[in-house]
């Protein structure tokens, strides 16, 4: 598949007047641009809440590449992962054991829901921390935590300092990407390349992100 490599150039990390120049056979190219734009966010923010990590990468990505403000995918990714925090902590707060029966009893034993309990009143903290980082604990440990008699504050309070951190590293992540993807455009002649290369790149992020969190929470743990 052959671009237009005039165009392609300008897909760099500047600013929206570079991309709507993408759109220079419209008739209105800003109010075009302004609807993708404003539509994107709420996408982006569903699917954020719904999958956070590979989708912040992602956005970050177009960020680089002057589709959306970077800035904005920041607190957009922060704000859709406590968001989905915050729900699945509300159903086990509301579910109780009903929850913790039937759902959170079918992926962690007895025994380390046992330790996870334990943990939450001794360190409530580095819990909250351990469990959002170790995969696959995120979801059926938030439910755990949310029935739980933790105080919503103390959860929100730690959630928001992990989601931060995380998601500050994953918008760097994508935005930086884009940038030598912007590059690469120049030396590139057939894009098909590089979109295979994209996709083989975000395959291997999140392969290195689950490993990663995996690690990290096994050494809070350990703390």
């Amino acid at each position: 598949m052959k671009m237009d490599w005039a165009f392609l150039s300008t897909l760099r990390p500047t600013n929206n007047s570079v991309v709507m120049s993408a759109f220079n056979s419209t008739a209105n190219p800003a109010t075009l641009l302004n609807f993708l734009q404003a539509n994107g966010y709420l996408i982006m923010l569903i699917l954020i809440i719904i999958e956070g990590p590979i989708v912040t990468y992602v956005a970050a990505f177009a960020a680089s590449l002057g589709i959306f403000n970077v800035y904005y995918v920041l607190i957009i990714s922060f704000v859709g992962n406590i968001a989905s925090d915050l729900i699945v902590f509300y159903i086990g707060r509301f579910g109780k054991k009903f929850v913790i029966d039937k759902y959170v009893s079918h992926w962690l034993k007895e025994k380390r829901i046992r330790k996870i309990r334990k943990y939450l009143h001794e360190n409530p903290g580095k819990t909250i921390a351990a469990v959002k980082l170790t995969p696959p604990l995120p979801v059926p440990g938030i439910l755990l935590i949310g029935a739980s008699e933790i105080p919503t504050k103390t959860f929100l309070i730690y959630s928001a300092i992990v989601t931060f951190i995380y998601s500050l590293v994953m918008t760097a992540l994508g935005f930086y990407s884009g940038i030598y993807f912007g590059a690469m455009l120049k030396y590139v002649k057939d894009i098909t390349y590089l979109i295979g290369g994209f996709v083989l790149l975000v395959i291997v992020i999140y392969v290195l992100l689950r490993d990663a969190s995996r690690a990290v929470g096994k050494r809070i743990e350990k703390i």
